[in-house]
């Protein structure tokens, strides 16, 4: 019964995991320098749909796309930060 509480979030967490996991991928791979530059370009991006969503699209559906933009806004810094610390670290 539980599960189907988190039927209609599902997505939009997922989303935000699989952004992580990619970023954490991605530090694993490339330098620090271009691993911010790589957040920092998607961040812009997410925040200019976010921006775009609540202004151009409003109600309902502008703030459907805000709350998935910040979900993979979240998951891309969560991943790069969690893949930098490792890397540093080297776990």
């Amino acid at each position: 019964m539980d599960a189907l509480m988190l039927d209609g979030w599902t997505p939009i967490l997922l989303c935000g995991i699989v952004f992580a996991i990619v970023m954490f991928i991605t530090s694993r791979k490339v330098s620090r320098k271009s691993l911010i530059s790589t957040s920092t370009v998607l961040s812009l991006i997410c925040i200019g749909v976010i921006i775009y969503s609540v202004i151009g699209i409003g109600g309902w559906d502008g703030m459907g796309l805000g709350l998935f933009m910040i979900t993979i806004l979240a998951g891309i810094w969560i991943g790069t930060v969690i893949g930098a610390i490792s890397r540093s670290s080297n776990l």
